[in-house]
Order: C-alpha cells, then structure tokens, then sequence
C-alpha cells in the first residue's frame, strides 16, 4: 500500500472528531476498514504478533458493514488514537 494512503486515512481519522454529516463517517469507515484489514493482512506472520491483532481489531471496529454503535464520545476518542498508531506504524504497511 502506498504510504500517501496511509496519510490520508490518518488525516481522515483526524477529521473523524468534528460534527461531520453522516455520509462523512460512512466514507471513513469503509477507507479506514480497508487500511487496517489492509495492514494486518500484510504484517500477519511477521515477527510482532500485536501488531496484525492491533490492526485485525481497527478493522473490526470500523466495519463498514456490520457497524459497531458506540457512544460519540468513545468514537472521539478512538479516530486520534488510530490515527497516531497508523503515522506510527506507517513503515509496517507502506511498500
């Protein structure tokens, strides 16, 4: 995956906590879903096993088709926190 679709997830995810429309958090769900299934596809069976379980659990929560519905104030919360692990762990997806 090319690193400039990590950025953008990112900056998606940074956006996730303003009182966007709801279209808005569908499109980030499927682009963010895609990024993490993505990324613990690719780092399964590598040398850190926490990492591809870090990224399979992003991807489950962020399931564009069976959405999980939690409270807006723990989805606050949880777009910064997997924006900063996804800027962190760049290196792990991009090609």
């Amino acid at each position: 995956m090319p690193v400039q679709v990590v950025y953008i997830t990112a900056a998606l995810l940074f956006f996730g906590v303003l009182p966007l429309p709801p279209l808005f958090f569908e499109f980030l769900n499927i682009v963010a879903f895609g990024t993490f299934g993505w990324g613990a596809y690719t780092n399964f069976g590598k040398t850190t096993p926490l990492l591809p379980l870090t990224y399979g659990v992003l991807a489950i929560l962020f399931n564009p088709i069976m959405e999980i519905n939690l409270p807006r104030e723990f989805w606050i919360g949880i777009y910064p926190a997997a924006a900063i692990l996804l800027l962190a762990t760049k290196k792990s997806i991009a090609e």
